[in-house]
């Protein structure tokens, strides 16, 4: 399903390609902030516990143990629309922040896990931790596709599909542990678990939005991403993520009005 996914994405950017010999284009530069929520579990190599979760639904909280998984994301990236801009082809660079964290559910000061040496010894240890997390740092190349097929004034309405490859330039790990005494173990404890994040960092995904402003002049789009998939695996240490969405908001300046940026065909010169 992902494979199909990429491929009509792909073949539906080609196409739109060819067209550009028989219609004027339009250049713009956008700039984009946006944040993402993922759903994933915990990485079975982290050994933690599996007695640490417990509910007290006669208070009302949780004091199980969590993961979790948020991405934030910003980027500059021109576009290129044509078809009287029903349709546009973009790219860029985008720098995305990928943070994971593992903790317990309840937000008292004394609340921990336990988490074991993976390292085998005749004597079993057991580290009293409150969280563990973990930022990963891309660097990458978005290729998009947008169409957006209804337009009302200065509010239209547009589909989104695309796919990115990003390369990991650094990571940052923590353990928190109950007692700061012990933070003296820590680098033993992520040598032991022998997890390191996947270099390469790869998604498919889509969303919806909305666009507003005059024709030919600045426009602001926001848009919701849709359920979306990984391409690459091993993109945390800590959690194994499934699927994400979330939202972004982008800045649109124009660049070159109608008819100004035109394929050589149509050119004058």
């Amino acid at each position: 399903m992902k494979q199909k996914g990429i491929i009509l994405c792909l073949v539906l950017g080609m196409g739109l390609c060819t067209a550009w010999s028989q219609e004027p284009l339009k250049l713009s530069v956008g700039i984009e902030v946006g944040s993402g929520f993922v759903t994933g579990d915990l990485n079975p190599n982290w050994n933690v516990r599996q007695d640490v979760g417990n509910y007290n639904y006669e208070y009302g909280y949780s004091n199980s143990l969590s993961s979790e998984m948020t991405m934030a994301v910003i980027g500059i990236k021109p576009e290129i629309s044509f078809f009287k801009g029903m349709f546009a082809v973009s790219s860029g660079l985008r720098y995305t922040r990928m943070n994971s964290t593992v903790s317990k559910g309840s937000s008292s000061s004394s609340s921990y896990f336990f988490l074991k040496d993976n390292v085998n010894t005749a004597n079993t240890e057991f580290y009293k931790v409150k969280e563990i997390w973990e930022d990963n740092d891309f660097l990458g190349i978005p290729l998009e596709v947008t169409f957006l097929p209804f337009q009302y004034e200065q509010v239209g309405f547009y589909f989104k599909a695309g796919v990115e490859m990003n390369f990991r330039f650094s990571t940052n790990r923590d353990i928190v542990f109950l007692n700061p005494d012990m933070e003296i173990y820590q680098q033993n404890l992520l040598d032991h678990v022998g997890i390191t994040p996947n270099v390469l960092y790869s998604t498919f995904y889509t969303s919806v939005g909305m666009r507003m402003g005059k024709k030919n002049k600045t426009k602001y789009n926001f848009e919701l991403l849709l359920p979306s998939t990984f391409l690459t695996k091993n993109n945390s240490s800590l959690v194994v993520p499934q699927m994400y969405s979330g939202f972004k908001f982008s800045v649109q300046l124009q660049v070159s009005k109608t008819g100004i940026l035109k394929s050589k065909t149509n050119s004058k010169y």
